[in-house]
């Protein structure tokens, strides 16, 4: 389904007020000269020993533009050369991008009370007092999403869970210099087409000086000094010892940190109202998921790097938490997958999960389902070559999501994707709640404007791109039956009509310019002299693997030399 919408003007209206208003940052507001003001005219890469400037950053977008740019997560000028936690360039307005969709389902998620500004005379023991909504952000490291919820949402708490006392020192940090007074307004640096003009010019008059006096000589190049690294405070920490308690922040008084792990909280807290996680990494996602169940709690998560749930992988969410790398859940959850496929059964004939299965099964199934879901590349995204992978993606989220419902008795669990779409290849959005009765107020509900009684499908269409993914999928598998069958009479070279079927077949990962042109390259290097043909690095893995498929078709040799992604290249050698 789509991500519910924004509120609407007025509620906008109304958080931005309260933001503008709160005279904790009010200062920063008001100075236009502290929002969001970029000391740089744009994205610098190098490539091929050429500098090429992109277009400029484009500016925040709602809630970002209402908030002060200390409570974001673009870096300022004062950012640079420290660690700040910011980010540069697109990479800042892709995580804008991330946190505004979650942010967008929490505001729709909220009753009216719960937003706007804060009475400073509200008297906490009135029973006329608005519930506070409790809002925890699982696995949140240094409050990029936690800091702008709580600007935002004055009425509301914010908890920050994670396992790193340095990650949470740090939002403390943040959430401090938010709401200190602003620094004094430095000159903005010139720009870098006047830095290179100058330099420019330098660079000239010292070459006109050279030729002059000494004639032309060569200059050596001198070594880059290595920018020492600044000491660290935390490397005596031991990651396996936590507080396992609660620290509001001194300064922004509705953010919390909790120092611990999420099952930890998750026993000594069961009393919030939404449960958040933007890429909590594998099992991390199922913990989050979890945790929100037993407290009855609307969930908004993000998951992230499901190719870990493979249960041979080791568990770095758990390693971090207590040095061990037993998983602590089983796959699949729903009792809808594991008839379809067999989970992993422990001695007592139970999984963790309480599904009954044989004893002798093997969960390789969903191991090949968790490798094929993760991808992380932006070409992977909305293409049909890609569309079985994504599908897998889809699969694996919707167990979840059944585990969630038939586990818990959430009344809806929807599978949701980012807006944009180009925020992240992990874009994916699980969001779940319950029903509320009409005499409970002031509590968290449907984030959709649907009525009692109505089912969501029927108001709200669902993304066509999912269903077309869904159907080229399966007709893609059907073509890839057809391939196995060409298999034998293909390398016993019988028809070049069968040859002309698989390069079709074939499409369904390469397009056909790419396996023409690594096709006619091999066919090149096999009527050659070279005894070995080695393919440039950079090609990327999905090419990499074309020049193994093929080289494997035509019996040759094929291997691949170096250690890290990009220096890796494929080697092909005649038998």
């Amino acid at each position: 389904f789509p991500l519910p919408s924004l509120p609407s003007q007025s509620d906008r209206d109304l958080i931005s007020l309260a933001v503008k208003t709160n005279s904790i940052f009010q200062e920063k507001v008001d100075n236009p000269e502290l929002h969001y003001k970029d000391d740089f005219d744009g994205d610098v890469k190098k490539k091929n020993d050429q500098t090429k400037f992109q277009n400029p950053t484009p500016p925040p977008e709602w809630p970002f533009s209402a908030i002060p740019q200390d409570a974001g997560v673009r870096e300022s000028s004062r950012d640079k050369n420290r660690s700040s936690g910011k980010l540069a360039g697109m990479r800042a307005v892709k995580k804008e991008w991330q946190l505004r969709s979650l942010i967008q389902c929490v505001l729709a998620m909220l009753p009216s009370s719960s937003l706007g500004r804060k009475d400073e005379d509200e008297d906490e023991h009135s029973e006329s007092r608005v519930k506070r909504i409790k809002i925890i952000d699982f696995a949140g490291g240094t409050g990029h999403l936690a800091l702008p919820l709580a600007v935002l949402l004055p009425k509301c708490d914010v908890i920050l869970v994670d396992l790193k006392a340095a990650s949470l020192e740090l939002a403390h940090q943040k959430a401090e210099e938010l709401c200190s007074p602003p620094p004094p307004i430095i000159p903005p640096l010139p720009s870098t087409a006047s830095i290179r003009e100058e330099c420019n010019e330098v660079n000239d008059q010292e070459d006109a000086n050279i030729n002059k006096n000494e004639g032309i000589q060569k200059k050596s190049k001198k070594k880059k000094k290595k920018r020492p690294k600044p000491p660290s405070t935390h490397t005596e920490i031991d990651v396996t010892q936590h507080t396992n308690v609660l620290r509001q922040s001194k300064h922004l008084p509705n953010l919390y940190s909790y120092h611990g792990s999420i099952s930890t909280y998750a026993e000594q807290h069961d009393n919030f109202d939404i449960g958040l996680a933007l890429h909590a990494c594998g099992e991390a996602t199922d913990l989050v998921l979890r945790a929100c169940g037993v407290a009855k709690a609307n969930f908004i998560v993000s998951p992230c790097c499901v190719g870990k749930l493979n249960q041979k992988k080791n568990n770095p969410y758990i390693y971090a938490a207590n040095r061990h790398n037993e998983a602590t859940i089983t796959y699949p959850q729903s009792s809808a997958f594991c008839t379809i496929i067999s989970p992993k059964i422990g001695d007592g004939g139970k999984n963790d999960n309480g599904n009954v299965d044989d004893k002798n099964a093997s969960n390789d199934d969903f191991d090949y389902l968790a490798k094929a879901a993760d991808y992380s590349e932006m070409e992977d995204m909305r293409t049909a070559r890609n569309a079985t992978r994504r599908t897998a993606k889809a699969l694996l989220e919707m167990d979840r999501l059944l585990f969630m419902k038939e586990t818990y008795g959430y009344d809806h669990v929807i599978l949701s994707r980012m807006t944009p779409w180009e925020a992240s290849p992990k874009n994916d959005i699980l969001i779940g709640w319950r029903e509320r009765s009409a005499e409970e107020d002031n509590v968290v509900g449907c984030p959709y404007d649907v009525s009692s009684g109505e089912h969501l499908a029927d108001v709200i269409a669902s993304c066509s791109d999912c269903n077309a993914d869904i159907q080229a999928a399966m007709d893609q598998l059907i073509l890839q039956k057809k391939e196995v069958n060409l298999d034998i009479s293909i390398l016993n070279g019988i028809s070049n009509e069968d040859d002309e079927k698989l390069e079709e077949a074939i499409q369904i990962d390469w397009t056909k310019e790419e396996y023409k042109e690594i096709k006619t390259s091999l066919e090149n290097f096999a009527k050659g002299h070279d005894p070995v043909h080695k393919f440039p690095c950079g090609m990327g893995k999905r090419k990499r693997k074309l020049v193994h498929y093929i080289a494997e078709k035509m019996t040759l040799k094929h291997w691949s030399e170096g250690k890290k992604y990009a220096d890796k290249i494929v080697c092909v050698g005649k038998k």
